[in-house]
C-alpha cells in the first residue's frame, strides 16, 4: 500500500512537471524545449535526461494518447515495431537532430534564408513531431524512442552522468517487470548499471520494482 501511494504521488508531481513544461512551450513556441533541454544539461551530468522523462510536455501527451491505444489493441499494443529493428530505428532521433544542427549552421552562414528555415526546417520538424506523438498510439513513447531532436541531445548525459540506476542481482528476482514498465524497450533486468542511452531516466523500473532490486546510486 506504501509503494503504491508512493508510486502515486511521484507519477502526480511528474505530471505537474509536464504542465509546467508545456506552458513553456506555449509562452515561447515550438524550439523553446530545445533549449530549456541545453539549460537542463547541469542537470542530467547529476541524473541522466529528467526532463525527458520527468517535465516534457510530449511525454504527456504521448502517456494519453498511448493509453488509448493500450485499451483499442490491447495485447497487440507496442508490437508495431519489432523488437530486432527497434535498435537501428532508435538511431534516427540522432539523423533528425543532425539535421537540425546543420540548418542552423547554414542559417548562421546565410546559405539558406529564413524562409526555407521556418518552412521546411522548422515546419517540417513540427510535423514529424506531432505525427511521432500520434504514432504513440500504436507504440509506447515512439516519439521519445525514434524521432525526437532533444531527447538525442539530452540522451548523451546517459554516458556520463555521476548517479545511476543499479541493479543488486542479489535482490532481484528476474521477474521482468522493470523491462515490461520501461518506455523505452530498455531489458533493465539483464544489466547491473542501466547506462542505456535510451533512458530517460523516468525511473519507473525503480518505483515498479517490487523487491527494491534497483536504486539510483
Amino acid at each position: 500500500m506504501e509503494r503504491v501511494q508512493k508510486i502515486e504521488k511521484a507519477e502526480k508531481f511528474r505530471l505537474a512537471l509536464q504542465l509546467v513544461g508545456l506552458a513553456i512551450f506555449i509562452y515561447f513556441g515550438s524550439q523553446s524545449t530545445f533549449y530549456v533541454v541545453l539549460l537542463s544539461i547541469p542537470v542530467a551530468l547529476l541524473l541522466g535526461p529528467v526532463y525527458c522523462g520527468w517535465m516534457c510536455p510530449r511525454g504527456m501527451f504521448q502517456n494519453v494518447i498511448g493509453s488509448m491505444g493500450k485499451r483499442v489493441l490491447g495485447a497487440r499494443y507496442n508490437k508495431l515495431v519489432p523488437k530486432k529493428l527497434h535498435k537501428p530505428l532508435s538511431c534516427f532521433r540522432y539523423v533528425v537532430l543532425l539535421f537540425l544542427l546543420t540548418a542552423m549552421v547554414l542559417h548562421e552562414l546565410r546559405i539558406i534564408d529564413d524562409a526555407i528555415m521556418e518552412s521546411v526546417v522548422i515546419d517540417g520538424l513540427v510535423v514529424i513531431m506531432v505525427l511521432s506523438i500520434l504514432l504513440s498510439f500504436f507504440v509506447d513513447r515512439a516519439a521519445c524512442r525514434y524521432f525526437c531532436k532533444e531527447g538525442a541531445a539530452a540522451s548523451l548525459t546517459n554516458l556520463v552522468k555521476i548517479r545511476k540506476i543499479r541493479r543488486d542481482p542479489l535482490l532481484c528476482n528476474s521477474c521482468g517487470i522493470c523491462d515490461r514498465v520501461c518506455p523505452m524497450w530498455i531489458d533493465v533486468s539483464r544489466k547491473d548499471v542501466v547506462r542505456d542511452t535510451a533512458c530517460i531516466s523516468c525511473m519507473k523500473c525503480v518505483q515498479k520494482c517490487p523487491v527494491d532490486a534497483l536504486r539510483v546510486e
